[in-house]
């Protein structure tokens, strides 16, 4: 046989194969077409549905995770990093979008589409400037709202709902924004990590009406969430921690590094009468809660509070009222009840204590949380901070978040070294004849103050 007959033999042979192949799929295709059409197979379509559809719960509350980062968390996605970021959203958006669809009769699929519609607006609202965040988000939320399986009727009327919300929200939070925003000019010299890369910081120059000012303000760097395409960095922790009057060139701050034992001993040749007052885990953690009690009157508790103690006050019109129907005794306002530490934590109170540092060992501090190294900040020879008073006294603690930062704006001030050109100021002088007609001047000058806070 010829080469080209061989040839002419193999590629019938390969166009035969892949008939054949061709033919396989669309038989498989057309019996399982067949076999959804069945009564059996209905109910295995819908056994299917129900189950992907309770990903929609997981899509739900990814949604609120995500809003709530964005109220309070600035997300910084690097540069380099925005591809491949765009690239993992879209991929995200495309399957929880696919199950959407794929469910959206399902009853649990409609509830959490409708219900997840609210927390795009923070979504939006904050972080309007990532485009490679919003764009996959926001065609995926149009196209699955848009063929969900609610009726157009409530769909139209809860659009508009939708629609009027995001622009009254808006509207709203970039009106507070403009009040809330600060009427002084201020520029940012200087901002970095600290050495131990505990702290962020930053120096500030204020102008205002008066004199100008220079603040220091400090947050810690462990709070933030770390992806490895993008970085949420929390916000409500910045505290002013220094701040000195009036505006002037030279302002330099220096962090250092200083042992657990050197600061306790520093602190207690500064004042041996220092004392620190620890909270209801401080106390548990160094097992100051065995016997610990406290009176309190009925008075200072709260209904709620006096009620689950089983107490109603004469004092207080509704619960003389609703004493008989709780089963609580009444006593008069002054009746005094003895609380133990679990008590009063049980109830509602927080109980704290004075504890002398004089008298805490250093393995006690360092349950506390005190680090052997600790940063300590100084402006001039002056120490403002110390990260171990700031852990003691949970300065940078969850529950002593500022949760109106959300308020604020995202965008982080640009750094200028130089600073500010800090105005002349004039001085006044007041000329007054004398008996010999001669002539004195005074001049009129302002007085340099400084409000600081030392830790």
């Amino acid at each position: 046989m010829s080469t080209n007959a061989r040839k002419s033999t193999a590629s019938f042979r390969s166009r035969e194969a892949s008939a054949d192949v061709g033919d396989s799929i669309q038989n498989a295709w057309t019996a399982a077409k067949e076999a959804i059409r069945t009564k059996n197979g209905h109910y295995f379509v819908f056994a299917v549905q129900f189950l992907l559809s309770l990903l929609s719960i997981l899509y739900l509350k990814g949604v609120i995770k995500l809003a709530y980062y964005s109220m309070f968390y600035r997300l910084s996605i690097p540069e380099e990093n925005r591809t491949k970021y765009c690239f993992l959203v879209s991929l995200a958006c495309i399957f929880f979008g696919a199950v959407l669809l794929f469910t959206r009769r399902q009853i649990v699929t409609r509830v959490c589409i409708m219900a997840s519609m609210p927390f795009y607006l923070p979504i939006i609202m904050f972080n309007y400037k990532h485009l490679v965040l919003l764009v996959p988000l926001g065609i995926m939320v149009v196209i699955t709202y848009l063929a969900s399986g609610t009726k157009e009727g409530p769909k139209t009327i809860l659009g508009a709902v939708f629609l009027m919300m995001y622009v009254i929200g808006v509207f709203v939070f970039l009106t507070v924004q403009n009040i809330l925003k600060p009427a002084t000019e201020e520029t940012v010299i200087e901002r970095d990590i600290t050495p131990l890369g505990s702290y962020r910081y930053s120096v500030v120059q204020v102008l205002d009406q008066g004199d100008g000012n220079t603040y220091v303000a400090v947050e810690p760097n462990d709070v933030d969430v770390e992806y490895k395409n993008s970085k949420w960095f929390a916000k409500g922790f910045r505290q002013e921690i220094y701040r000195e009057r009036p505006l002037q060139k030279g302002f330099k701050v220096e962090w250092s590094t200083q042992t657990r034992a050197e600061i306790t001993k520093e602190l207690i040749t500064t004042n041996p009468s220092t004392v620190f007052v620890l909270n209801a885990d401080q106390m548990r953690t160094l097992g100051l809660n065995a016997g610990f009690a406290k009176d309190y009157e009925i008075k200072s508790l709260s209904r709620r509070q006096r009620h689950k103690l089983g107490y109603a006050s004469n004092g207080d019109d509704i619960d003389k009222r609703i004493a008989p129907f709780l089963h609580v005794q009444l006593v008069d306002p002054d009746f005094v009840v003895s609380l133990d530490f679990d008590k009063m934590v049980e109830i509602g109170l927080n109980p704290t204590y004075e504890q002398r540092l004089s008298r805490m060992t250093d393995e006690q501090l360092a349950m506390l949380g005190v680090p052997e190294e600790n940063e300590v900040l100084k402006v001039g020879k002056k120490v403002v901070f110390r990260e171990y008073v700031a852990v003691l006294e949970r300065r940078f603690a969850p529950e002593n978040r500022d949760l109106s930062s959300f308020l604020q704006t995202d965008e982080e001030p640009e750094v200028h070294p130089e600073g500010v050109e800090i105005p002349v100021k004039e001085t006044t002088t007041v000329s007054s004849e004398t008996t010999t007609g001669t002539s004195a001047s005074s001049e009129t000058t302002t007085e340099t103050t400084a409000a600081q806070v030392v830790w």
